[in-house]
């Protein structure tokens, strides 16, 4: 049984299970209508369930339900899981506060005709392709619940929430990482003369390396033992171009102090 403890408009509601003897954040289409604390919840409403982890996620949904129209609500509701089910991951709870807020905010800034460009939008597309397409899938979704014409820039800014929650890391730290990502890349098809074909499996598979490389310099963690000396030696013989321009990477990494010292 789960029991109301707060309505916060039709959709939203602050509610307490019973079997986990935990509080939770409800939302769904007319959970909250026409109810009052002590009632008990309808979960055939229930769409999404954010655990509440802290009093300040609460307080802040709170002021957020006062603030803004509850169909704002709705649609971050169902962003979020779409993100969840195509990621097949559980984003932090507080995508529900950032992405609703941001997504109130994008719509009144469309009504006052101030559009705002994604300078990062490119970076995005390429480096993190999932959750640029979850960001083209947000907008399509917006644009025809609130008959609006959101540009493409907007869908990188909702992967820059997806991106944030799934990484449980600042908007700061997404941006380094994406800084550091773009310029191994831009180093690795300077030193080959090449063009990437981003479409390639080859292609994502190096994201896949760069973006986890990134993350371990970010958070300082200790490199991967790389005293396999022999291997090493192997490299510098048989692939000569690829230990020259992993050098490259290694400056650039020096240069921009990200770690004391990694051995190349």
């Amino acid at each position: 049984m789960v029991t109301i403890k707060k309505v916060y408009n039709n959709n939203v509601i602050l509610a307490f299970e019973n079997s986990s003897k935990k509080e939770v954040i409800l939302t769904g289409c007319g959970i909250g209508f026409k109810k009052k604390p002590n009632d008990n919840v309808d979960e055939s409403k229930i769409e999404k369930t954010f655990v509440i982890q802290d009093d300040n996620f609460e307080s802040k949904v709170n002021k957020l339900a006062s603030e803004i129209p509850e169909e704002v609500f709705g649609v971050s509701s169902a962003i979020i899981e779409y993100a969840e089910k195509n990621l097949n991951t559980t984003l932090d709870e507080y995508i529900y506060i950032s992405l609703t807020d941001h997504i109130s905010f994008a719509l009144k800034r469309y009504k006052e005709n101030l559009p705002i460009k994604n300078e990062l939008l490119s970076e995005i597309r390429r480096i993190h392709k999932k959750e640029y397409e979850i960001g083209k899938w947000a907008i399509e979704y917006i644009n025809k619940t609130f008959d609006v014409d959101f540009l493409i820039d907007e869908a990188g800014f909702i992967a820059m929430h997806i991106i944030n929650a799934n990484y449980r890391e600042s908007t700061n730290e997404s941006c380094l990482m994406m800084d550091i990502i773009n310029k191994i890349l831009d180093i690795i098809k300077n030193y080959y003369s090449i063009e990437f074909i981003e479409d390639e499996i080859n292609f994502d598979r190096l994201l896949t390396h760069l973006k986890f490389f990134a993350k371990r310099l970010i958070d300082k963690k200790e490199s991967i033992d790389t005293n396999n000396n022999g291997l090493l030696e192997v490299v510098k013989v048989q692939y000569k171009e690829s230990y020259n321009c992993a050098k490259q990477i290694k400056l650039f990494i020096w240069h921009f102090a990200v770690l004391d010292t990694l051995d190349i």
